[in-house]
């Protein structure tokens, strides 16, 4: 089993209506992508995808867009918000 990392996904305040959460702290496996890592916000959060259309969320991990197979390491910050 891989070993896990630590990472801090972070929303805007728009977000935050649905997550109730400034900050989440999550534990993933290493070796984990950005698209798991979506993946695991919309099934925790499923207001998300319902609410906002593709294209109308925006990402950075470490003040950088992601592609969709981005490894995440371990200490990384995710920040989402909406346009």
């Amino acid at each position: 089993m891989p070993p896990p990392i630590y990472i801090t996904v972070k929303y805007n305040q728009t977000l935050q209506v649905i997550t109730g959460v400034g900050e989440d702290p999550m534990i993933m496996s290493e070796g984990s992508t950005f698209s798991w890592l979506l993946q695991c916000i919309f099934t925790s959060y499923p207001e998300i995808p319902k609410t906002y259309a593709p294209g109308v969320l925006r990402f950075l991990v470490n003040g950088v867009a992601p592609k969709t197979y981005s490894p995440l390491l371990d200490g990384d910050e995710v920040c989402f918000w909406t346009e």
